[in-house]
């Protein structure tokens, strides 16, 4: 089995912002993801009710993906009731998408505390984990957490493809220090500079083809 993996970026996304959104690109694009799921909680089980309504929360995720077909709004945690544990989603997903490897994207300081979690075991039955590493940043892993990564760690990207789920992959992305010349750069490769900048001035680059032809960023 060899399948492009979806990705899962869960949180409050109170508001959705250009952090998360250039995560999501960057592992979608270095892993070869054919979508990433956003997630918006509605209730968070280990931190307080997020101060916009689960309305606006998903109205901001769907206007900031509108024009990213790799990024996807995912409300089922907002129309489901109770609390919002990943367990239950991710095997809501694994129903509807029963041959697709499903990759659940997490910091690891939040992974450092996934033993709290609800049947955080049971996670590994339904998803990989890609960890996201941050340079300069040492987290301190409970011993549960420390066990799990040992066991299940894989530095073969392609894990993520050939099996459903059940590994831990760690990922470092690029620092996001936004600057003209990564935007050129970016724009020449035929890669996309979206969420760096404003879309008008995006658009205006493309459609002005300031710096060079970019199929890539034409086909949006």
């Amino acid at each position: 089995m060899s399948h492009d993996p979806v990705g899962v970026l869960g949180g409050t996304f109170d508001p959705v912002h250009n952090g998360h959104l250039r995560l999501a690109m960057e592992i979608a694009t270095a892993l070869s993801f054919r979508q990433v799921r956003l997630v918006p909680c509605a209730r968070p089980p280990h931190r307080g009710a997020p101060a916009a309504s689960p309305g606006q929360r998903a109205k901001w995720i769907r206007v900031a993906t509108s024009n990213e077909p790799r990024l996807r709004l995912d409300d089922r945690e907002l129309l489901r009731n109770g609390p919002s544990y990943t367990v239950d989603t991710l095997a809501s997903l694994r129903r509807e998408m029963p041959e697709t490897p499903l990759c659940l994207i997490m910091g690891r300081d939040v992974f450092a505390n996934l033993p709290s979690w609800d049947r955080w075991l049971e996670i590994f039955d339904s998803a990989h984990i890609v960890l996201i590493d941050r340079p300069g940043i040492e987290v301190e892993l409970q011993a549960e957490a420390q066990a799990a990564l040992d066991a299940r760690a894989t530095d073969d990207a392609e894990a993520l493809r050939n099996h459903l789920g059940g590994t831990i992959y760690a990922y470092a992305p690029p620092p996001l220090a936004i600057s003209a010349s990564r935007i050129r750069a970016l724009l020449a490769e035929g890669a996309s500079p979206r969420y760096l900048l404003p879309t008008t001035v995006l658009d205006d680059i493309i459609d002005a083809g300031v710096y060079g032809p970019n199929p890539a960023m034409a086909a949006e």
